[in-house]
């Protein structure tokens, strides 16, 4: 459904059937040689998104599935699986008592790929002239380019400070 109606962004890689790593970095060389052609500067700043699934917010997720068009009954069952849940801790022979998991999308679970690439999905949107924002499941790629150095770096820097 997601992809026969497009509701993920076009340069998220990641999960997907038929797309790669490779495709990513394929654009981002393209994109590279194509500024050095015309003699611009082109610089890249790479995010590793730490503790991918385990710190997903639910709330920010549910909004985001919301955003890209998802059926309100989907929407509502990964509410449901998502919410009111517990687990223990069991480490050198100790097991804890019961804590609840108010966030994080259950790692390994046939959704997790795809819940995560509509969580994500907003970090890669509102690229604008001389930008491109790709990602493959928790790397996200910024790319710039400008006359010079610190034109490219004041893009760089804007991308990461605007909303959207």
């Amino acid at each position: 459904m997601c992809e026969r109606y497009k509701m993920l962004p076009s340069n998220h890689f990641g999960g997907r059937p038929g797309w790669c790593t490779t495709d990513a970095m394929h654009m981002l060389a393209h994109r590279i040689k194509a500024a050095w052609l015309r003699n611009k500067v082109a610089a890249v700043l790479f995010l590793d998104v730490e503790g991918t699934f385990s710190n997903t917010v639910t709330a920010r997720l549910l909004h985001n599935l919301h955003m890209g068009r998802v059926p309100e009954r989907y929407v509502s069952f990964i509410a449901q699986i998502l919410t009111d849940r517990h687990t223990r801790l069991k480490f050198d022979g100790h097991i804890s008592d019961w804590m609840e998991v108010n966030n994080g999308i259950m790692q390994g679970d046939p959704l997790s790929m795809i819940l995560y690439l509509f969580y994500n999905a907003d970090l890669i949107d509102g690229a604008r002239k001389g930008e491109l924002k790709i990602a493959y499941v928790d790397d996200v790629n910024y790319y710039a380019e400008g006359a010079n150095f610190e034109e490219a770096y004041a893009t760089l820097n804007d991308m990461m400070l605007r909303d959207g």
